[in-house]
Order: C-alpha cells, then sequence, then structure tokens
C-alpha cells in the first residue's frame, strides 16, 4: 500500500514545518524526518494503529517525538492521509474532513 496525502493534510504538514523552521532548521527537518517514518510505518502496517472512526474505518498513527497524528483511511491500495494535527486540535477538525 502506498501514502496519498489529500491538499489538506500537504497543507497541515506545511503549516507545521513552517512553524518549527521559525524556531529550528533542525526541530523542521525533524519533524518531517518523522512525518516520513509515520508514513512508512503505515504501509508497513496499516492496520495496525488505532481506529478512531469506527463509522469511517479512520485511523490514527502518533508521531514519535512531536505532538501530532496522522489520520488516515484505508482506501483499496492506497492510504489516503487525510490530516496532520497536532494533538491539542480536537476531533471535529478532523472530523469533517471526513464528511466531504
Amino acid at each position: 500500500m502506498r501514502v496519498v496525502l489529500t491538499p489538506e493534510a500537504k497543507a497541515d504538514i506545511i503549516q507545521a514545518a513552517t512553524w518549527y523552521a521559525q524556531r529550528s532548521a533542525r526541530a523542521a527537518e525533524a519533524f518531517l524526518g518523522a512525518v516520513g517514518v509515520t508514513f512508512r510505518r503505515i504501509e508497513a502496517q496499516p492496520t495496525a494503529q488505532v481506529v478512531v472512526d469506527a463509522a469511517t474505518g479512520a485511523r490514527r498513527a502518533l508521531l514519535r517525538k512531536f505532538p501530532h497524528r496522522v489520520l488516515y483511511l484505508i482506501d483499496d491500495d492506497r492510504l489516503v492521509v487525510f490530516a496532520v494535527m497536532h494533538h491539542r486540535r480536537d476531533a471535529p477538525a478532523w472530523r469533517e474532513r471526513l464528511e466531504h
């Protein structure tokens, strides 16, 4: 399976990386690296992550060393990442994306 990002998920990653880059180039690089590691982890074991929405089957994978989560759906041979959000963002923020 391969990871496919929605435009919203791409924007989430860019926004977070920009925030980290304003503090430290090293932090931004580490964040992007953690995102990549998480993508590889879900590609290797897509069903190993926690289901956070039973109706849609949406799953959550946590980034290591960063307070963010990757939210994705398993769609045939694709893993559709629809959000990469900070833990403090509430569930309605990503649940609204499932409705589209």
